[in-house]
């Protein structure tokens, strides 16, 4: 059976909402420290917006997206400039980066689901009965560490 793609945004939604405390709590927005973030234009503008202010952000040249960008986390050994305390400022903004709207688990072209399998939580198997439900629907797990 298959599931409607705003179904499947909404277990996607409901998987993420259920990391919550778990983020704050146990792994310390591990997410938002280490690692790299996929930006477009307007999401750099976010991330000058706050506490650092010569953020290392290299372009990505790509005839099919040429205006994004990546910022990496690990710089300064800071991570991601909104964050604060371990929770991110900028959380409840609708225009915060789509990145971080959707990791760890980011729904793709051809009914797959791409799940971030350095996240902590994923590690610990916190969104299995998800990714379960995911799989009964009829939607492919592939996890980051495959995609080349």
């Amino acid at each position: 059976m298959k599931m409607s793609n705003a179904a499947a945004e909404e277990l996607a939604l409901n998987a993420r909402k259920s990391l919550s405390n778990y983020c704050y709590s146990e792994c310390m927005a591990y997410c938002c420290r280490r690692g790299y973030l996929l930006l477009s234009v307007e999401e750099v503008g976010l991330m000058r917006n706050t506490r650092i202010e010569d953020l290392k952000i290299m372009p990505i040249r790509s005839k099919n997206d040429p205006k994004r960008y990546i910022f990496n986390l690990g710089s300064k050994g800071l991570g991601c400039p909104n964050l604060s305390q371990y929770k991110c400022v900028i959380h409840t903004n609708p225009a915060r980066p789509k990145a971080c709207r959707e990791y760890p688990l980011f729904i793709w072209k051809h009914n797959t689901i791409v799940v971030t399998d350095d996240c902590p939580a994923v590690k610990e198997n916190k969104l299995y009965p998800f990714l379960a439900e995911f799989k009964q629907m009829g939607y492919k797990l592939v996890y980051s560490s495959d995609i080349k």
